[in-house]
């Protein structure tokens, strides 16, 4: 056998008995530590519990394993008692905030049946007011509003609410009414769209009319009435005054279209002086004279309010004035029979 491969297998040799001596070693050592720790924990103590009286001591003997145990299970004991007392301290404030919460909940459903009620006293109202529209809506008219407002409830389902005929149980009938009343005003609707179609259409008739004061702002006084009047450039002679003179005291100030239409001439007159005519439904006709100047051209379409011109001194006057004047058909007629000084025109 070659010199090397010997030396390697005596090497080898030496570390194998070496790593048996190694490992019986620890064997040993191991067995002797079993073996202690069983001799260590059967080891018993003695407790003695002597009583005062004459009575005769008693003796207990327990192991260290026994006392072990019984110190394990006294901490399994202690730990499972804390952590009973915390899930029971927390069951009981849970417990404590749904008894809150419930009491919230009783809160709000009082709220909610006083909103009810509230609600339904409203809804009563409505059709309070809903039957003064639509008699409203009758005297004006319109032939396809000719129902009461207790059909018209009835088909928009509020009778029944209004009633409180729902359900025998109160709460279910607070429910069924609350469901119900926005479903059943969705249907009120059509008739309130009738009743607002009505009331559209006087509105439009009213702004057809010619029936606003002609200065913005409801300036100026009547400085000449229509009719019969003493004719201010020949003393002591009369003569017809075609419309009505308003005066400021001033020029420039707006000149408003007293009512919906279409201006059909604008131009200068000898007498007039600058003036706008606008023809209106129903046969009006509106004539501005004496104006400083124009805002509209021939051919233009004017709503009610609109400004037309201002206020001046053209033509024949005796002062700055507007001279308004109203036809009904080829008829001149007196301005004052409709006019109505309206809110929403003197800012």
């Amino acid at each position: 056998m070659p010199e090397g491969l010997r030396s390697l297998k005596e090497t080898e040799k030496r570390w194998y008995g070496r790593l048996v001596q190694g490992l019986t070693s620890g064997v040993d050592v191991v067995r002797v530590a079993i073996r202690r720790f069983f001799a260590w924990g059967r080891t018993r103590f003695v407790l003695a519990v002597i009583p005062q009286s004459e009575k005769p001591a008693r003796r207990f003997e327990i192991s260290r394993f026994s006392l072990i145990a019984i110190g394990i299970a006294v901490v399994l004991f202690v730990s499972l008692a804390v952590f009973s007392l915390s899930a029971y301290g927390a069951t009981a404030l849970r417990a404590a905030s749904l008894d809150n919460q419930l009491t919230k909940a009783h809160q709000s459903i009082d709220q909610m049946r006083e909103s009810t009620e509230n609600l339904l006293s409203g809804t009563a109202k409505f059709q309070e007011k809903l039957d003064q529209v639509v008699t409203i809506a009758q005297s004006k008219g319109k032939p396809d509003v000719q129902q009461d407002t207790g059909d018209i409830l009835k088909a928009a389902g509020l009778s029944d609410l209004i009633s409180g005929q729902l359900s025998d149980d109160p709460v279910s009938r607070d429910v069924l009414r609350l469901n119900g009343v926005a479903g059943a005003l969705d249907k009120s609707l059509p008739a309130l769209d009738d009743i607002a179609n009505t009331l559209a259409s006087q509105k439009d008739i009213m702004t057809e009319v010619p029936n606003i004061w002609p200065v913005k702002g409801n300036l100026g006084h009547i400085t000449m009435y229509f009719g019969q009047n003493e004719n201010p450039f020949a003393t002591g002679q009369w003569y017809l005054h075609t419309g009505i003179d308003i005066s400021t005291n001033r020029v420039g100030d707006p000149i408003l279209a007293t009512a919906d239409g279409k201006v059909i001439d604008v131009h200068y007159d000898a007498s007039l002086g600058n003036s706008v005519t606008i023809q209106h439904s129903h046969g009006f006709t509106t004539r501005y004279g004496h104006l400083r100047s124009f805002a509209v051209k021939k051919g233009q379409r004017v709503s009610q309010g609109d400004v037309i011109g201002s206020l001046g001194n053209t033509g024949k006057t005796t002062g700055p004035h507007l001279h308004y004047e109203v036809y009904l058909g080829t008829s001149l007629i007196d301005p004052l029979r409709f006019l109505s000084i309206r809110k929403e025109y003197h800012e």
